[in-house]
């Protein structure tokens, strides 16, 4: 009887008009650019803090900006870590990102987590242990359209520069839940200087998305990004990834 109910319930609700229509006034469209930073000694595919430089002078990097057809985005609501300054410049390889700090720190002192039962107060004191200093700007941009993330390569905000793009295979996971996705590999080009020299690990990130609300939230989007583990001083070629056509969309 119970399992009846449900049914004629759901039958009921498929047939009122409109209830499977998304909200309009729920989509929303942004753009999410984010870069985070690392220094320290690579150890593996980590870096950890370094055991002999606990501040750096004169930190220089260049790394890829969103653009739309060489027109960068506009800087103003980033949010920038203490002691960093940002600015867009030219440079040979085109319109990048400049960030520029003259003391940085590279390590700092931080609790280790230790197990605690709930509802109980900890009784013994966490022990300080030495971590890389992470350095991250973030900026978000909303906007009043829909964004293209099935081909963001034609008049989106994209990482830049890049250069031999080239269609790879996705993953199978990827394949598996995303009728429409895409996956490129690209180069692009990163700078880096400071002194004394210390390794660095860059993490750039671009997400185009739109959401909206049909019986729950949902919405498709873009990625673009790159990770790069930097052990010299100067320009370096580094490898990026577009990921274009994840989620739903409504036309299709």
């Amino acid at each position: 009887m119970k399992n009846y109910l449900i049914i004629t319930l759901l039958l009921a609700i498929l047939h009122i008009p409109g209830c499977l229509a998304p909200e309009e006034e729920s989509f929303t469209h942004s753009i999410d650019y984010s870069i985070s930073l690392t220094l320290g000694e690579l150890v593996g595919e980590e870096i950890r803090p370094s055991s002999k430089i606990a501040e750096l002078e004169n930190v220089t990097l260049l790394v890829p900006l969103p653009a739309i057809d060489g027109k960068p985005v506009e800087l103003r609501d980033m949010t920038i870590p203490e002691g960093w300054m940002v600015e867009v410049v030219e440079t040979p390889y085109g319109v990048m990102l400049k960030l520029s700090g003259e003391k940085v720190k590279t390590w700092k002192m931080s609790p280790m987590p230790i197990p605690v039962e709930v509802g109980k107060t900890p009784t013994v004191t966490p022990t300080m242990v030495k971590r890389a200093v992470k350095y991250e700007f973030e900026l978000r941009l909303e906007l009043e359209r829909e964004i293209n993330t099935l081909d963001p390569l034609s008049g989106e905000y994209v990482l830049q520069p890049k250069y031999d793009l080239k269609r790879v295979n996705c993953s199978e996971e990827y394949l598996k839940h995303y009728r429409y996705v895409r996956c490129y590999d690209y180069s692009t080009m990163v700078f880096y200087s400071s002194y004394p020299k210390l390794n660095t690990s860059i993490y750039v990130s671009l997400e185009g998305r739109n959401e909206w609300f049909q019986m729950g939230w949902t919405g498709n989007e873009f990625y673009d990004h790159i990770l790069a583990f930097i052990t010299s001083k100067g320009w370096e070629e580094i490898k990026g990834r577009l990921e274009t056509g994840k989620g739903r969309y409504l036309s299709k």
